[in-house]
């Protein structure tokens, strides 16, 4: 009975306060919305696939298998080095007029596997998908140049190029104003609750004889002004 009349008392408290909580869901909805369409600068995502063969030999076995997938470790370490940043570097600028610097590049790239496949690939973020694609494939033409004269490789092939998305991978629209929408509920709650807890008023009898412990002679209706 008493969790019956706790849950009561907070129903009354949120009703009481719905305006208030509907003011701060719209504003965390509102600022949310700025922020993901004016503020947050979006990114575009773009990616190369390649595959690496190593030399086979009539021995060629599981070992060997297991060895070329381990190499593509070797091969993520090999595209982030400096050999190969500075020709991106240069290609970047001269073909496509980005200035970017080899940290810049290193920063803006990732590489990824696909479980037991000696298939990667080198995905490119940038504020323009262009020049995502155009940083993703520089960055595995340059690699398929130089890996075969720096590591033991039969063949890279680059079996898929980058292209320009037009949808960016961030921010999550969708996602964010969500988030500004559920902040924006929990604040209001969190406001309603602090307020509540700073009115010391008297709100019922209840509060009279178990609160403070005094005796009730006595209770005075509320009435209309017609009545």
């Amino acid at each position: 009975m008493e969790k019956t009349y706790i849950v009561k008392q907070l129903i009354d408290m949120l009703v009481k306060h719905l305006q208030l909580i509907l003011t701060t869901m719209f504003a965390g909805l509102a600022i949310a919305g700025v922020l993901t369409f004016f503020i947050i600068t979006p990114k575009y995502s773009s990616q190369a696939q390649l595959v690496v063969t190593s030399p086979q030999t009539e021995n060629t076995n599981v070992n060997d298998v297991n060895s070329n997938l381990q190499m593509i470790n070797t091969y993520k370490d090999f595209i982030v080095s400096d050999l190969v940043l500075n020709q991106v570097q240069e290609q970047l600028a001269s073909k496509y007029k980005i200035e970017m610097k080899p940290k810049e590049i290193e920063d803006a790239i990732s590489v990824e596997q696909n479980q037991n496949s000696q298939m990667f690939s080198i995905i490119a973020k940038s504020p323009k998908s262009v020049d995502a694609a155009h940083i993703a494939n520089t960055v595995a033409k340059t690699f398929q140049d130089n890996a075969k004269d720096v590591l033991n490789v039969d063949r890279i092939t680059i079996i898929s190029s980058a292209v320009a998305e037009s949808d960016p991978v961030s921010p999550n629209k969708k996602l964010f104003l969500a988030a500004g929408l559920i902040l924006g509920i929990l604040c209001g709650i969190v406001g309603a609750l602090l307020l509540e807890l700073m009115d010391r008023t008297v709100k019922d009898s209840a509060f009279i004889t178990e609160e403070l412990g005094l005796t009730l002679l006595g209770t005075v209706p509320e009435i209309s002004d017609k009545e």
